[in-house]
This record gives C-alpha cells, sequence and structure tokens, in this order.
C-alpha cells in the first residue's frame, strides 16, 4: 500500500495530465458526433419540408414534382398539355417505384422498344435495374422544349433513411401523342424520323432510310448498293471528318469514326448492305439536317491496297445525298 502511495506521489502531475486528456478527447468526440446528429436531421427535416410543400403543390402527381412553371430554354409557362405529358411521366415513375415492370414497358412508344428495349427483359436489365433495384426514387421534372423533359432521378430519402445530394440520375424523357395515345421516349431517345431519300453515282446507290435522334448524337440507317465489280470502301479512315452531316447553316457533325470497324463500311461487288452511323450532332428543335456527306469514298479497294504509299491514291469519290 505504501509503494504504490509514493508511486502516485511521483506520479501524481503526470497521472492527473492524462486523466485531463483522456476527458477532453472523450468530449471532443461527443461533440462531433452531436454535431453530425443535429445536422443530419436538419437535413431530413429540411428534405422532408421541400417533398411537403412540393407535394401541396403538385397534388395530381405520385412520384414526381414538378421543379419550374416554365420551360428552362424558352422560359414560356407550361401549358395544360404540357401538364398531362408530365402526368405521363409520373405514371411510368409510378409503376418503376411500384415494380410494376409490364405497365411501364407498355407506356413505351415502338420506336423506343425498337431501338433500345426489344423486349420487357432488355428493359428491366437494361434500364430498370440501373435505377431503380436500390428502393423507390425521388424524380423531380423540368421542361426543356416543347415535350421534351428534363428528368433527375435520386434515391427516396424516406425509404433509405439517408439524404445526399450525390448520385443523381439526370435523364431526358420525349412524350409522343399519337392518336390522342401518349407514350413515352426514355433514356435520351427523341425519336425516329423516315427520311427515304437516295442518290446513285458512278454505279453506287446511297440511300438515307431514317434517323434516329438522341440528346447528344444522332444515328443515320444507310443502305449502300455497289453496283460495280469492284469492292468499295465509304471512308479510308485518313480523316475523322470524312465522313458527316452538314445542317441549314453549313455547320458540320462528324461520325464517330472510332466505333466503326472498316469491315462494316467494305461494300463487295454487287453487295447491297444496311449500316448505322452515328454522328456528334446534339438535338436542337431548330436544328435542320441537310446532307449526308461521304468525302473519301475508295471506288476501287483491290486497286487502292496495291499502293504501298496510300497518299498517291486518287480514285476517291464524294458524295452528298441531300436529305
Amino acid at each position: 500500500m505504501n509503494r504504490l502511495v509514493r508511486w502516485y506521489n511521483q506520479n501524481r502531475k503526470a497521472i492527473w495530465k492524462t486523466i485531463a486528456i483522456v476527458v477532453i478527447i472523450i468530449g471532443v468526440i461527443q461533440l462531433i458526433n452531436y454535431y453530425y446528429k443535429v445536422r443530419n436531421e436538419e437535413q431530413l427535416n429540411t428534405a422532408n419540408t421541400q417533398i411537403q410543400n412540393t407535394k401541396t403543390t403538385n397534388n395530381n402527381y405520385n412520384s414526381v414534382r414538378v421543379d419550374d412553371d416554365n420551360s428552362s430554354l424558352t422560359g414560356e409557362k407550361i401549358s395544360e398539355g404540357q401538364k398531362t405529358e408530365i402526368q405521363v411521366i409520373d405514371d411510368f415513375i409510378n409503376f418503376c417505384n411500384e415494380k410494376n415492370l409490364q405497365e411501364a414497358y407498355d407506356l413505351l412508344t415502338e420506336d423506343c422498344k425498337e431501338e433500345l428495349y426489344p423486349t420487357l427483359e432488355n428493359f428491366e436489365q437494361s434500364y430498370y435495374n440501373n435505377l431503380f433495384t436500390n428502393g423507390k426514387k425521388n424524380v423531380s421534372v423540368e421542361n426543356w422544349v416543347n415535350n421534351i423533359y428534363k428528368v433527375s432521378i435520386k434515391d427516396d430519402f424516406l425509404s433509405t433513411g439517408k439524404y445526399s445530394k450525390e448520385n443523381t440520375i439526370q435523364d431526358y424523357i420525349t412524350v409522343i401523342d399519337k392518336d390522342d395515345e401518349y407514350k413515352l421516349n426514355i433514356n435520351g431517345y427523341i425519336g425516329e424520323k423516315e427520311i427515304n431519300k437516295s442518290k446513285e453515282y458512278e454505279n453506287v446507290t446511297i440511300e438515307i432510310e431514317n434517323t434516329n435522334a438522341y440528346m447528344h448524337y444522332q444515328i443515320y440507317k444507310i443502305k449502300v448498293t455497289n453496283h460495280t465489280d469492284y469492292t468499295m470502301l465509304l471512308d479510308d479512315g485518313v480523316s475523322i471528318d470524312a465522313m458527316y452531316i452538314e445542317d441549314s447553316n453549313g455547320n458540320k457533325y462528324s461520325a464517330y469514326t472510332h466505333e466503326i470497324n472498316s469491315a462494316e463500311l467494305k461494300i463487295s461487288p454487287r453487295e447491297t448492305k444496311e449500316i448505322s452511323i452515328k454522328y456528334y450532332s446534339k438535338y436542337g428543335s431548330d436544328k435542320k439536317i441537310d446532307k449526308v456527306v461521304f468525302s473519301r469514298m475508295i471506288l476501287n479497294y483491290e486497286s487502292y491496297v496495291t499502293y504501298q504509299n496510300k497518299s498517291l491514291y486518287r480514285a476517291y469519290g464524294n458524295y452528298e445525298i441531300e436529305i
């Protein structure tokens, strides 16, 4: 006992100093925990208030809220017809939130199904599983222009218990009114337009069949018929700007050449081939594409490959198909 008292007396300052440090550390930890607890509660309360306010101003919608009564691009006030279109988007999101996949799939246009989701299984795997497998979603909608809507999708904090502004997924949904029945194009898909314009030159026929427009690019379906006895190549790959589309203002939008295998662009003698080419052309409601251009077509591939120095080859074709 005397030894313990002696040890305490000898180390009293160090002992109390250590105790004080431990108490301070524990106090700091408790303060930090309390701070984050209060902050999280404030965030949840703020988010809950926003949701409640949204429900007050969007009584007709179950799963979406409208952030602005005006178009983001034109500034025009949302019309009654556009409110009806938003209701269809709300129905679609609600079906997804409730895992009613068939009902959600039935709201897609036939073009959207054919282009992106040919079957219900494709829709489930490629769309639903990427967005809705982690619980219900909070969705905000604003009119972008005309019948196109910018849609922001994020986790429902009421079901997850977590509030975060991160991990928001943005989509553009187009509402199509066909025969008084509303359908949707989703995942940035705007729609298909039939073209069916062709040009025959030097025994080669190129037909532009249709185009599928997306928010950030366009895909043209093209049919090429080679009436000659030589293999031809639509593009030699030397310039990334050789295949392009051009609008009415003279702006050119080149093809995604890095996504195209040269074998796809090769047309054998007497062959007809259909190919799809993607172009760097963002959607614009006032944009009008006037022509599709192939400026470096190799008309005799058998001759072309014999040139060690390809820059000496001259038998190029320059095709412009007005659409």
